[in-house]
């Protein structure tokens, strides 16, 4: 029954509660005092009816005294009608002393009545309640005889008792008199009870109103709105205490919410987290952590972090770990872990310890990143720093570094060592004939075959492009000793570079040229052992390749005099230094018909520099492409300007055009751009080819040489027999002249071996409809030799020496 009071008043509001609970207990103080009221009135009317019926009683027995002497029923009538007419009365009788009935009225039933206690004994004449039932009071009172008068002599007689008389009176006006005292003090209970509730309902309205406001409000922030808060009431103090309390309450709700949600974002951050009691047992893992570690948060949650533990670290580590845990609150730094799926992963964890007020640490709060691709790219950084992408090779600064520590070792170890620059011979061709991607799988296979004639600890470099550095340590302290170890391996590289190569299921063949130098207790620069490896090769590449040279200190010189040249060379075409001679051409007769156009470089300090010094070092530096195309251009002008003279206007300039320049890809455009921009006679221009140019590819030299045929330009093979010329292509070409080297002419009735190789190109051109010139003609002999066996046409000094235009237009003019 309790619990059932206690759901149904939580179900109400307090403003409900207050007023069922303040009404009942006023209604049950109103009945209550109504009832005690009722009983207190009741009592005092009891008392009043039953001191009436005594009254009444006595009054009938005074009056039936002498009905009672005569035994006269007549006597006693108009007595007991009086009485019976007094309310509440319903019967009376009278009995004479023997209890023979005189007299009765009304109707009652003895049984009823209950006796009551005799209240004395004795003689008396005061009536009593001598019985009572639920209904009625039975009053009866003895009759005596009166006394004689009192007399002063003598005592009184006691008087004689005649008979006896008694009076039924009925409790209904009890009853009545009781109901309407109840009701009387029940209306005015009630009527207080009201006016009670009505001035309780006005008290407790500015109480109610503002615990209402309280009451809404709690239950706004119990549905979870945080930044509700309530009007202080002006009312009573406790309930603007409460309501200060809740308002107060709320403001650090809101913040601890508010920390909350930014501790839950941060919580669910793409970093790994997880939160440990002060045992280390897991007890909040984010999902940052699962989709990392492969760990749900059901696996981890009550087990240890060392579920992770990779085993890459020793028992020290994590000692040292929790000695720094412990003494700084933190501790962070790199570590390796394991997933779920065994997969060994680095990263980079933050350990950090919550100590509670009592100093005493709670919990501790791991933070971690999976840095894998981190160290990745810090290994690849690092890779494409110090390591050669193509052949995996280190790079030029990986070699210094090492080479560094070589030099240190070998001075504290009393050791020596060596350096072996390696370049592969005519690569530049490879490349540039096959594609780049033949020329990067021959250097991968160089890679491989370098790695393969060294020890462990000795190094290969690739230092760039077709050039690679072997570093050798641990050599002997005796230089020549130190020079037969290395010769040995540089001998064994070279034998194993020279193996033929199959790439792409063709098969190739390349040499390299090695420069070897050596250090023993070494205490210059780097730098300079570098550079005397890398002399010492370009000696190996002009002592015919294929071979090694050892560093000599003259190479060193002429190294150094070939950069200065260099340096000169791109300078000279931008500073105009470059000149053009020309060597006139003539016929048996002596007429000119044209020149060869010869390149001069006029130093403006070191004068005249010979073409074969400058020409080759063009070639290799590629600096012969614009060199080779301001020759052509000036050549064309020069023809465009002589188109005015007389004696110059038919003459026929021949221009020596390098390999690297005829294998352009747009070299016919070159031409052709060229001749329409000059608008000369194409027929006026001869283009000279070698037979190493015509032969290095014979389809893309015969497809250019008929592409500028059409234009109208002509084609002289310079330095004929000096090279391996195959007859069937020589009939392929579209050549109009073929020039005997001056190697032949210089010998002419010296060496019968040059005369008959003379006298065979000569034969052979003129079956072939070819013209002929011969150059390097000095002397009358060689001319008439040449004209006795069917040449023609001359160039040498016998008729003039390379001179600037305006020397050549003065011998035009003479001629």
């Amino acid at each position: 029954m309790n619990k059932m009071f206690t759901a149904f008043f939580q179900k109400l509001t307090f403003q409900r509660q207050i007023g069922i609970t303040v009404t009942l207990g006023i209604l049950f103080l109103a009945l209550f005092s109504s009832i005690v009221g009722s009983w207190q009135g009741n009592k005092r009317v009891r008392d009043d009816l039953i001191e009436q019926g005594r009254r009444i009683t006595e009054n009938l027995a005074h009056q039936s005294s002498l009905a009672l002497i005569y035994s006269s029923a007549d006597n006693a009538a108009e007595a007991v009608n009086a009485t019976m007419a007094f309310p509440g009365v319903v019967s009376v009788e009278i009995r004479d002393a023997n209890g023979r009935v005189l007299l009765t009225r009304g109707k009652t039933n003895p049984a009823e009545f209950f006796e009551q206690a005799d209240e004395g004994g004795g003689l008396h004449a005061a009536a009593l309640l001598n019985a009572e039932s639920s209904s009625a009071w039975n009053f009866a009172a003895p009759v005596y005889s009166q006394p004689p008068a009192e007399s002063p002599f003598s005592e009184a007689p006691n008087p004689e008792l005649l008979g006896r008389v008694s009076i039924v009176m009925s409790k209904a006006a009890l009853t009545r008199m009781t109901s309407d005292i109840f009701i009387t003090n029940l209306a005015t209970s009630f009527s207080f009870a009201l006016l009670f509730l009505f001035l309780i309902r006005f008290l407790t309205r500015n109480m109610v109103r503002p615990l209402n406001q309280l009451s809404a409000s709690m239950g706004r922030a119990q549905s979870g709105e945080s930044q509700v808060r309530v009007a202080v009431p002006a009312g009573p103090k406790d309930i603007a205490k409460m309501a200060h309390a809740f308002n107060s309450m709320m403001s650090v709700q809101e913040e601890r919410e508010a920390a909350l949600r930014v501790a839950a974002i941060a919580f669910e951050t793409e970093e790994g987290m997880m939160v440990t009691d002060e045992n280390a047992v897991i007890i909040r893992v984010n999902r940052a952590f699962t989709r990392l570690t492969g760990y749900s948060a059901e696996e981890a949650i009550g087990r240890n972090p060392t579920m992770l533990r990779s085993d890459r670290h020793d028992a020290e580590f994590f000692q040292l770990m929790w000695e720094t845990l412990h003494r700084d609150n933190i501790w962070q730094g790199e570590i390796w872990n394991r997933r779920k799926n065994g997969e060994i992963y680095p990263e980079w964890l933050n350990i950090t310890a919550v100590v509670g007020n009592d100093g005493k640490v709670t919990n501790y709060v791991g933070t971690f990143i999976d840095f894998t691709e981190r160290k990745q790219a810090e290994n690849e950084i690092h890779h494409l720093a110090f390591y050669d992408p193509l052949s995996q090779l280190p790079n030029r600064r990986m070699l210094l570094d090492r080479l560094r520590q070589a030099v240190a070792t070998g001075a504290r170890n009393q050791t020596g060592g060596a350096l072996l620059f390696i370049d592969l011979d005519n690569f530049k061709t490879l490349n540039d004939t096959k594609g780049h991607g033949i020329g990067d799988l021959l250097l991968i296979e160089v890679a491989k075959r370098l790695q393969a004639c060294v020890r462990e600890g000795d190094t290969v470099a690739r230092f760039g492009g077709d050039e690679f550095v072997l570093l050798l340590e641990g050599l002997s302290e005796d230089k020549a000793q130190a020079a037969v170890q290395a010769q040995g391996v540089g001998e064994k590289v070279l034998e194993a570079l020279n193996q033929p190569y199959l790439l792409e299921g063709s098969e190739f063949h390349s040499s390299s040229s090695m420069g070897i130098t050596l250090f023993v207790d070494y205490q210059e620069k780097l730098d300079e052992l570098l550079k005397q490896a890398d002399t010492a090769m370009y000696e190996a590449k002009k002592s015919g390749r294929n071979t090694l040279r050892f560093f000599d200190p003259v190479m060193q010189d002429e190294l150094e005099v070939r950069a200065q040249l260099e340096v000169g060379l791109r300078e000279a075409l931008r500073k105009q230094e470059f000149q053009l001679y020309y060597q006139m051409q003539v016929n048996h007769a002596g007429s000119v018909l044209g020149a060869e156009v010869l390149l001069r470089w006029i130093h403006p300090e070191q004068g005249l520099i010979s073409p074969l010094k400058f020409i080759p070092l063009a070639e290799e530096t590629g600096l012969i492409l614009p060199i080779g195309r301001w020759v052509l251009e000036s050549a064309c002008q020069q023809i465009k300007a002589w188109e005015k003279e007389q004696h110059a206007h038919e003459l026929q300039l021949a221009v020596n055009v390098s390999g690297r320049q005829f294998r352009q890809k747009d070299f016919v455009a070159q031409v052709s751009e060229i001749l329409d921009r000059t608008a000369i006679d194409p027929n006026r221009l001869k283009l000279e080819l070698t037979e190493s140019i015509v032969l290095d590819d014979v389809a893309d030299t015969i497809a250019k040489m008929h592409a500028l045929r059409q234009l109208g330009v002509s084609f002289s093979m310079d330095d004929f027999g000096t090279g391996y010329s195959s007859l069937s292509y020589l009939t392929q070409l579209p050549l109009n002249q073929l020039k005997i080297d001056q190697s032949f002419v210089r010998h002419i009735g010296t060496k019968e071996s040059d005369a008959t190789i003379i006298q065979t190109i000569i034969g052979m051109a003129n079956n072939l409809g070819i013209e002929v010139i011969a150059e390097g003609v000095e002397t009358q002999e060689q001319r008439d030799f040449l004209e006795a066996n069917g040449c023609t046409l001359y160039q040498g000094y016998l008729f003039s020496r390379p001179v600037p235009r305006e020397e050549f237009d003065a011998l035009l003019t003479v001629r």
